[in-house]
């Protein structure tokens, strides 16, 4: 499952200063956290409208998630801490431009009360995070949720995005901006509520992608098909990270959970 890990950022604009972060992987690698062989969000694309990046002061770990209201963030259970009052939404394709102006403390976040990181299978590693106030920066918007994930097929391609590591091999880097790139399916029903991609050296998602969105491409328009939960891990140090797959959590399996909490949390005053 995924870890936390020190990561150092230079020169990052954040409300509170902070010199380091760790970061919530979403691979079982012990040191490693936007996405390997992807390509920058452009401001404005239609990645970056419903991307948005999630970072707790409290424990200084950086995850990803997305929009899916004004006011609600659907991400991974291992990236929020029950209870922390720190827990900030930030809407930017880099965090070192994380202001008062792109960024909303969080209310509170929920986790999923099945959420167990030691199954093999179906693990509802997934969370919702309520936003303070339901102001949305300019060019942003909710994402549709794709409603019925369980059609797609192995071979199939869906649009990744996250804020982890654009390199995992020997030095780590890359990690606070957001990118994106394809990956294919490789097993469509893994478990009855999850999808596994196919990954590379070259190409996949790593730590800081955690909680991130699986796009899946319909009549130009991008619909959330799932939330980054977990993938392979590197049995040395020097061994190559998330190169071999990746496993998330369908979105639309989830959506009688999704309702309840929603309504939980848009209780709270």
């Amino acid at each position: 499952m995924f870890k936390k890990f020190s990561l150092t950022l230079a020169a990052v604009a954040l409300l509170a200063a902070c010199a380091q972060q760790n970061t919530a992987e979403i691979l079982d690698s012990e040191s490693s956290t936007g996405v390997i062989g992807g390509d920058k969000v452009q401001l404005g694309s239609a990645v970056m409208t419903s991307t948005v990046g999630l970072y707790d002061e409290m424990t200084g770990s950086l995850c990803t998630g997305t929009l899916i209201s004004k006011e609600l963030v659907l991400t991974a259970a291992h990236c929020v801490t029950p209870g922390s009052t720190g827990l900030m939404v930030f809407f930017t394709n880099n965090l070192e431009n994380m202001n008062a102006y792109n960024s909303q403390y969080a209310i509170k976040a929920l986790q999923h009360e099945d959420y167990d990181r030691n199954r093999k299978t179906d693990t509802a590693d997934i969370a919702l995070v309520r936003i303070r106030g339901n102001y949305l920066p300019a060019g942003y918007q909710p994402a549709k949720i794709h409603e019925n994930t369980a059609s797609m097929q192995s071979g199939n391609e869906v649009v990744v995005a996250g804020y982890g590591l654009s390199w995992a091999l020997g030095v780590k880097k890359g990690a606070g901006i957001l990118r994106t790139t394809k990956l294919k399916i490789d097993q469509a029903q893994y478990g009855k509520t999850e999808f596994m991609l196919k990954q590379s050296l070259k190409k996949g998602v790593c730590s800081g992608d955690s909680g991130g969105p699986a796009y899946v491409e319909k009549d130009g328009q991008l619909y959330l098909a799932g939330v980054a939960s977990r993938g392979d891990a590197a049995v040395m140090l020097i061994s190559p990270k998330c190169d071999k797959f990746s496993i998330y959590s369908r979105a639309d399996a989830y959506m009688p959970w999704i309702k309840k909490t929603s309504e939980t949390l848009m209780s709270l005053r």
